[in-house]
Order: C-alpha cells, then sequence, then structure tokens
C-alpha cells in the first residue's frame, strides 16, 4: 500500500463499525491522516491478507503523538480487527487524549477502544493492563499497538536498543502472530529539545509494516535471542542501507499553524489539527460548517446533540480568542 487513500473498502470497515453513517469524527481523523501519513508500506501483503480478522501484536518505534492515533485507525481497517494502542495514563488528559474522548462522545457511537492507559509509576499495572488486553485480543477479536520503548524518541538516528520480553511472552501464550513496525520520517537526525505531537516542520510521515512474526517461528528461538530478533525486525524496517531523515515539510501548514496560534491563542496542537482539516477536499456537512467558520469569523450552531458536539470541538480549535472566531447559538 503507497500513499494512503480512503478507498470505499477502507471506510466501509469504519462505517460498519460505527453504524451511523457519515458523520464529523470521519473528517478529523481522516483530515488528520491526509496532513501528517505519506504512506502506508507493508512488507509481505500476501501474509497480512492471510491474517485479516485475526487479533495481531505490533510492536514499533515511537515518534510522534500523533501517529498512535493514526496508526490504529489504519491498521484496524486494513485488518479487519480494531487495533487498540498501550498509552502512559497521563496522556488521558493529554489534549489528544482528550480530542480522541470527545470524538467517542459524538452521539450514538460505539466506542471501538482504542487506547489502553497504564501508570508507568505502579509496574504491577502494565502488567494487569497487558493481561487484560491478552484476554481481549483473543476473547473480543481486538489487535495491539504497543510502542515498545514506552515513549516517543526525540531523533531519528537512535534505533531501539531494549524492549521488555512480556509482549514476547504474551504473543507466544496466546498464539498471536507478532508484526514489526516502524514509523519513519517524523524526527530529525539532531535531537529535539522536548517530544513533538506533530511530525517536524508539518511533514508526513511513512508508516511500515514487516513480514509477520509467527509463534512457531519465534519459539523455535532460545528464549534471550528472541527479543533481539523481533528488535531487529523493526530497526530494519524502511531504512536498509540508507539514513532516515525526517520528511519534507509542509512550509505552507507551519505558516498557517504559526499564524492561526497567534491570532486566536488556541493550543499549537489544536492548531495543527484546525490547520489541517481546512486543507481537507470535500469534508462533510458539518466539518465545512467548521472549517467556514474559522475563516469567517463565526459558527452558529443550533441545539441538538449533534450540534453541541460540532459546538463543542469548534471552541477548542477556535481558540479563547474571539476575534478570530467564535461559536454562536443559532
Amino acid at each position: 500500500m503507497g500513499q494512503p487513500r480512503f478507498t470505499p473498502e477502507f471506510k466501509a470497515f469504519w462505517c460498519e463499525w460505527f453504524g451511523i453513517g457519515a458523520f464529523p469524527v470521519e473528517d478529523v481523523y481522516y483530515g488528520l491522516m491526509s496532513s501528517f501519513v505519506e504512506a502506508v508500506h507493508v512488507t509481505d501483503t500476501r501474509a497480512m491478507r492471510a491474517l485479516r480478522g485475526k487479533p495481531i501484536l505490533y510492536l514499533g518505534n515511537h515518534q510522534v503523538g500523533i501517529e498512535s492515533l493514526l496508526f490504529s485507525i489504519i491498521v484496524s481497517a486494513l485488518n479487519r480487527t480494531p487495533t487498540l494502542t498501550l498509552a502512559m495514563v497521563e496522556h488521558r488528559e493529554t489534549w489528544l487524549g482528550q480530542l480522541i474522548a470527545h470524538c467517542l462522545a459524538y452521539p450514538g457511537v460505539n466506542d471501538p477502544g482504542m487506547i489502553a492507559y497504564f501508570d508507568r509509576e505502579d509496574p504491577a499495572s502494565l502488567l494487569k493492563i497487558v493481561k487484560e488486553l491478552a484476554e481481549g485480543i483473543s476473547g473480543q477479536r481486538r489487535s495491539l499497538m504497543i510502542h515498545v520503548e514506552g515513549t516517543r524518541a526525540l531523533s531519528c538516528a537512535q534505533p531501539i536498543e531494549k524492549m521488555s520480553g512480556v509482549f514476547i511472552d504474551m504473543a507466544l501464550e496466546l498464539g498471536v502472530p507478532i508484526v514489526p513496525v516502524r514509523f519513519t520520517g517524523g524526527l530529525p537526525r539532531k535531537a529535539l529539545a522536548e517530544r513533538t505531537e506533530f511530525p517536524v516542520e508539518m511533514g508526513k510521515q511513512e508508516y511500515w509494516l514487516g513480514a509477520p512474526l509467527m509463534p512457531a517461528e519465534l519459539s523455535a528461538l532460545p528464549y534471550k535471542e528472541r527479543t533481539e530478533f523481533v528488535l531487529a525486525a523493526i530497526n530494519g524496517l524502511g531504512v536498509g542501507h540508507r539514513v532516515e531523515r525526517p520528511g519534507e515539510g509542509n512550509a505552507a501548514l507551519v505558516a498557517d499553524v504559526t499564524y492561526w496560534k497567534k491570532r486566536s491563542g488556541a493550543s499549537a496542537p489544536h492548531t495543527a489539527v484546525l490547520c489541517a482539516l481546512r486543507l481537507m477536499s470535500q469534508p462533510g456537512e458539518a466539518m465545512t460548517r467548521l472549517i467556514e467558520g474559522s475563516r469567517s469569523g463565526v459558527l452558529k450552531v443550533g441545539t441538538s446533540p449533534e450540534e453541541a458536539w460540532l459546538g463543542e470541538l469548534a471552541a477548542r480549535l477556535y481558540g479563547d480568542d474571539d476575534r478570530a472566531a467564535r461559536v454562536e447559538n443559532r
């Protein structure tokens, strides 16, 4: 799979899952994917096709905040199985955690359970959640994505060096395959001062899915070699003999984000979301109104639950300065 395209087949999975027809949450997610995902590469399409509808354990690196959500949405549709991502509990209260919660609060939405939170200060909580997720993988046909180092990197130059063997043990116990994952293009070679939510310079990442590592293949290896084998599979994706570098930035999007943030007072991540949505082609009616409201300076909403939902989303993205844009009741 090259550049992500939201084909009828891709959209059909989520349309069937939610069962409420077209709604603005789709625009939020598809708009973010259009701006920040360059391509999804599947190493062994035949093997992945054979796993459709079956649980998979995805293990990969971690570059930027937004990739966790977008990856889950993409591979869920590709594999026809909802995919959860393991995340630290403090992310529940971040802008992204709250955005996800708001999207799932849309009237009539059936929550596919895209994020599972754990407390890194309580090691026992991770083991408990892994066990619960393991039971969910086999019992409810869920897949699971784990960033094996637990947090975002600061540079693309550093490969993953360590990983807990508990994830491999879990895969073997359940008899589910491991698919190595590598995110590239989101970070510079020189380390950033702090972790980032979006690819540097508002560029696009590439997502690489390696050939599935089947339980029989892993169990045949000596215990200590299993982790090294999986790490090598992750680190070898999408790089080969080339030196990894960040993807090409989007200067126009950077300028739009800088301008809107200064004008509106909205947070940097919410500003990036709004500016990415404004680049969408053919958004739905509700999202079109939200986008046009940011340009005209006002979004008028009605009293229905759907309208209240849209108004709250707009308030987050418009920021606190009413001179930029505001939400008004009809």
